[in-house]
């Protein structure tokens, strides 16, 4: 019966992403159709291929924090069930009505409001919930500052001022993202593609006005931005699949984690099947001599008798306790007859490459039962209620955080932190949640279209790249920040504040007010649905 609860689940999960994507194809495309730069069929199929490619671009670090938003030790797989209908019900009816209400909000208030018809309001994880709940007032508010900031810039007459203050945002953004790119694990591409967005409308602005020059029309312009809105509205739609389709992902992996753990436990007699195996990765947070916030991801291989981990730019010799690369470089006198390096000039690696050489290295994978910390492979105990495990095999390693009694250092403010990555789930599940968002956003969302694209306020070619650019910049950061920020918030706070740029009246603030109401019941909507959901559906268990 587990197995085909479990089963059930993935399909409901996967339906959600199917309902999200229609529901929510109107945050990406709204502006393009209502400034008739695209068909609404084209601005689907076009909004569907950037919903489907953020596949490669982004990580799990929206999906870790939904995962975790109840203490997964104390739920059930009929918790899950529960929060993912109540979630599917809300998405449905406000679609219906033509309401722009959170997808992200929904999923997270039925998956809380289960958990806790399951067991007591001691099961919420208020630190996580309380990020999605401060972004319902900060999206919106950030998307229509950024928008606002940008509009203001794009509408300069002056070229050189707005030459200017274009680089000047593009190298702020750049820089602020590469400085974080280790805190919040914010993939390489990711940077390449912020850079490549701002950049391309520094390099057009240029070639239009080097082409145009005083020869500009309103005609021109206009022409100018629907091009752009091309731009604008892929970088909108690749945000928009990224952080959406993270969600189910970690309601999918919670699911599989809560099965695992009971046939570890004896709960569930069987095996657990490989295509539904899900471990996570074991990180240790902690706060350095300088006050920076740096994180110890350990990934430690033996070679010989010797023990080699990675601790951030030093490869160490556990055995020895040698270092044998710090700063990324090679010690200079550290043993030639190193095991590692042996190892390492065998397979003919180049030893001055720190990339190529700390990738030798397997990423110590664990999963977590209640409060305590195991390793995948040899089920040994690593952390038990945040107290190492001074048996562990690979115990030696996490000395430098732990004090002489195991427990983690608190002048070093140090947490241990576990969160499964795409590379420790099994590919279908990522694979699968962005391919039914793609086909969801290809059915399309009109009545939400009407109320994003018109009702607000009337958006032109040139504020619709505006209200898009600001709304992908901010999916873009907030998002690997974690934080399970509304599309639709977002895209809503971008399209206010191109308007408030004309003036304040210009926005149709009781349509909004209206929105504001939809976003402030969603969550306890979708909670009060899902308990009742659960209690029905607990007369069946």
């Amino acid at each position: 019966m587990d197995f085909t609860l479990l089963i059930i689940i993935i399909v409901v999960a996967l339906a959600f992403d199917l309902v999200n994507g229609f529901h929510d194809a109107a945050n990406s495309i709204a502006t393009v159709v209502s400034t008739k730069v695209l068909s609404p069929t084209q601005a689907v199929i076009w909004a569907a291929i950037f919903n489907f490619a953020a596949y490669w671009v982004f990580d799990m670090s929206v999906g870790n924090t939904v995962a975790k938003t109840v203490d997964n030790s104390v739920i059930d797989l009929w918790v899950i069930l529960s929060g993912l209908l109540a979630a599917t019900v809300w998405n449905l009816l406000t679609w219906w009505l033509g309401i722009p209400s959170s997808s992200s909000h929904t999923l997270i208030g039925g998956f809380a409001g289960a958990a806790v018809a399951h067991a007591g309001f001691d099961v919420l994880k208020m630190e996580e919930i309380t990020k999605p709940l401060m972004f319902i007032v900060l999206a919106p508010i950030i998307g229509g500052v950024i928008s606002f900031i940008i509009t203001m810039m794009t509408i300069q007459r002056k070229f050189i001022v707005k030459l200017l203050s274009y680089i000047g945002l593009t190298v702020f953004t750049v820089y602020m993202t590469w400085a974080y790119k280790d805190i919040f694990d914010i993939k390489p591409i990711m940077i390449w593609i912020i850079g490549i967005l701002l950049s391309s409308f520094v390099v057009i602005f240029i070639i239009f006005e080097l082409v145009v020059g005083k020869n500009n029309t309103a005609m021109k312009e206009g022409n100018l931005y629907k091009k752009l809105q091309l731009l604008s509205s892929a970088a909108f739609s690749l945000g928009h699949g990224g952080a959406d389709s993270q969600k189910v992902m970690g309601i999918i992996c919670a699911a599989c984690i809560v099965y695992a753990n009971g046939v570890r436990r004896g709960e569930i007699k069987g095996d657990i099947p490989e295509m539904l195996q899900v471990t996570e990765v074991l990180q240790v947070k902690y706060t350095n001599d300088e006050g920076k916030i740096k994180k110890f991801k350990p990934a430690v291989s033996i070679f010989e008798n010797d023990t080699v981990y990675v601790d951030g730019k030093k490869i160490i010799d556990l055995s020895t306790k040698e270092n044998i690369y710090e700063d990324e470089k090679l010690v200079a006198d550290v043993n030639p007859n190193n095991p590692f390096l042996l190892h390492l000039k065998k397979e003919g690696i180049d030893v001055t490459n720190f990339e190529k050489v700390s990738k030798e290295l397997k990423t110590l994978l664990v999963y977590t039962d209640k409060k305590d910390v195991h390793d995948t492979e040899t089920k040994e105990l690593i952390f038990k209620n945040k107290e190492l495990n001074p048996n562990y095999r690979y115990a030696k390693m996490f000395t430098k955080y732990v004090d002489e009694n195991g427990k983690l250092k608190e002048e070093l403010k140090a947490k241990v932190e576990t969160k499964v990555t795409n590379k420790t789930m099994p590919i279908w599940i990522a694979f699968g949640c962005y391919l039914m968002i793609g086909f969801g956003t290809l059915m399309g969302g009109w009545k939400i279209v009407k109320t994003m694209g018109t009702k607000i306020t009337k958006v032109t070619p040139l504020e619709g790249v505006c209200s898009e650019t600001a709304g992908a910049l901010t999916l873009f950061t907030v998002s690997q920040m974690g934080v399970p920020v509304s599309t639709t918030h977002t895209i809503t706070g971008s399209i206010i504040g191109v308007g408030a740029t004309k003036r304040l009246s210009a926005v149709r603030w009781g349509v909004t007010i209206n929105l504001i109401w939809a976003w402030i019941l969603t969550i306890p909507v979708s909670a009060l649905v899902a308990a009742i959901i659960y209690y029905i559906l607990s007369f069946f268990n």
